[in-house]
């Protein structure tokens, strides 16, 4: 699930009922975005994410607008592969062609994709089926999470049936189209000091759970921090305790305080986590180890080796790198550590 659909969903969930929401659903060629991809057009004219690169969005609100009373839903097809000014793709040439499914919200929509931000903000993954008609047009939508809970009748769905952003035929006519959301990856920063807030705003921008620990309260705090997502004073081990952390989380040490990173450190190896990156150079980093042996998702010095200078710049290494873990593409950037 990238940020922009948690962004959705997020802003979704604290709208008023209405408006409208549009997910792409089929890509032939390549596009600057991809299946499953949603764009949120509230009733008072706010939109969150972005379907192109800005193409076909006044098309749609276009389409909404001139909708006739009773339509709640239609699809439309942007072919972008021409390189004339006429065409979807004005000149741009791209080499794709997307078609987007419109949504009317009405309350219970909005009520069900509240439902699925409250599973999500829990850590649950959430599978959502879309049923379409022939027209591509919109039939019913149901949730389920992976406890079993559910928003419509489930029971006729077989997940191994339908490829996750596929569009899948029904043997009746028409189609079901399978989207994965999941919570958004817990990034634990222990250390607050002034190189920390560009590593919280921007990993939080690119779609992470931020939490920012410290145990000094005049850094970490909203001031510092107005975006992180939690803000905890606090003993590091006694907040890695606190947190549960575990296999799914990202951590990254940057106290500038040696002892409190070697009780931090000493504490992690014992475990296992998605990812460590301790800010400072290699040998602070085996000063800090001890000749103990270094497990794979440790990084250290953390952040893509790009020669990065000052802390906007090392904090854009650093949350390059952790999107890179995420997206399991460690293996072809060389990364750090």
């Amino acid at each position: 699930m990238s940020s922009d659909e948690y962004s959705v969903l997020e802003t979704i969930a604290a709208s008023e009922p209405g408006g409208y929401l549009a997910t792409i659903i089929d890509v032939t060629g390549s596009a600057y975005r991809k299946e499953g991809t949603m764009m949120y057009f509230s009733g008072d004219n706010q939109e969150r994410g972005l379907l192109s690169g800005g193409c076909v969005e006044q098309d749609i609100v276009a389409r909404i607008e001139s909708w006739e009373t009773g339509i709640a839903s239609a699809s439309v097809n942007y072919d972008m592969r021409s390189e004339d000014d006429l065409s979807w793709g004005q000149g741009v040439g791209c080499d794709g062609s997307i078609t987007v499914l419109m949504e009317e919200l009405d309350d219970k929509a909005m009520n069900n994709l509240k439902i699925v931000k409250n599973w999500l903000d829990n850590g649950l993954t959430v599978e959502h089926i879309k049923v379409l008609k022939e027209d591509l047009s919109s039939q019913a939508s149901f949730f389920m999470n992976e406890t079993g809970e559910r928003v419509g009748n489930w029971e006729a769905f077989d997940l191994a049936a339908f490829p996750e952003k596929r569009l899948t035929p029904k043997n009746d006519g028409g189609y079901y189209f399978r989207q994965t959301f999941r919570a958004q990856p817990r990034l634990i920063i222990y250390g607050a000091g002034p190189d920390a807030r560009p590593v919280a705003d921007i990993a939080k921008k690119a779609g992470f759970h931020v939490i920012v620990a410290d145990w000094r309260p005049a850094l970490c705090n909203n001031k510092h921090f107005p975006d992180a997502d939690m803000l905890v004073i606090g003993n590091p081990v006694e907040l890695m305790e606190d947190f549960q952390a575990g296999s799914m989380d990202y951590i990254v040490i940057m106290t500038h305080h040696f002892q409190k990173d070697k009780e931090l450190l000493n504490y992690l190896l014992e475990r296992e986590y998605a990812f460590v990156g301790i800010l400072g150079s290699k040998k602070r980093a085996d000063r800090l180890l001890e000749q103990k042996t270094k497990p794979l998702w440790l990084h250290s010095p953390v952040g893509l080796g790009i020669n990065a200078e000052g802390p906007e710049q090392i904090a854009i290494s650093i949350a390059a790198q952790l999107i890179a873990v995420k997206n399991n593409k460690v293996r072809t950037l060389g990364l750090n550590g």
